[in-house]
C-alpha cells in the first residue's frame, strides 16, 4: 500500500512539474554514425506554456544538404493553461566525409534564450561518393521552349 501511495505523489508531483513547465527544447537525430549514401534525420521538440512562440533558430547543417523537412505544432488546453508543441523534422543527406558538429537549436522567448544540444556526426564512404548541394538540388531547363512549341490559345 506504501508504494502505490509513493508512486501516486511521484506521478502528481511530475505531472505538475511537467504542467507548469515553462519552456523547454530538445533536439535529437536518429544517428550519430552514417555512410555517404544515408540520410539522417534531426528533430526539434519545443515545449511550452506561450500561445505564440517565434521561430527558432536553426543551426546550419555544415557537410550536410536539407531533402526535406516539416514542421507540426499541437495546442492542448490543460488544467494549467495552454501546452504548445512544436516539432520540426529534417532529413539531412551528407555532402561530404568526415566529423560533422550539428550547432545547437536556440528559441528565445520573453528575454530567455532556450539551447538544445550539439551533435557530432560522423560520416564514412559508402558504395557512391556524395553528390555536392548544387547537383542535388533539382535545376531549371536550361533552355526556355521554342516559340512552335508554346501552346496557343484562341478566344
Amino acid at each position: 500500500m506504501k508504494k502505490i501511495i509513493v508512486m501516486v505523489i511521484i506521478f502528481m508531483i511530475s505531472f505538475i512539474v511537467l504542467a507548469y513547465a515553462e519552456t523547454s527544447i530538445k533536439a535529437e537525430v536518429d544517428k550519430t554514425s552514417i555512410t555517404t549514401d544515408e540520410t539522417l534525420t534531426y528533430k526539434i521538440i519545443i515545449t511550452s506554456s506561450e500561445k505564440r512562440m517565434p521561430e527558432p533558430q536553426i543551426p546550419k547543417f555544415e557537410g550536410f544538404s536539407v531533402i526535406s523537412q516539416a514542421q507540426s505544432s499541437t495546442i492542448s488546453f490543460v488544467q494549467a493553461g495552454i501546452k504548445t508543441i512544436l516539432v520540426y523534422a529534417f532529413i539531412l543527406a551528407p555532402t561530404d566525409k568526415g566529423k560533422f558538429k550539428i550547432r545547437p537549436s536556440t528559441i528565445k522567448i520573453k528575454n530567455k534564450t532556450y539551447s538544445s544540444d550539439a551533435f557530432e556526426i560522423e560520416v564514412t564512404q559508402g558504395k557512391s561518393k556524395p553528390k555536392p548541394p548544387s547537383e542535388q538540388k533539382p535545376s531549371l531547363p536550361k533552355e526556355l521552349p521554342q516559340e512552335e512549341e508554346k501552346p496557343q490559345i484562341t478566344l
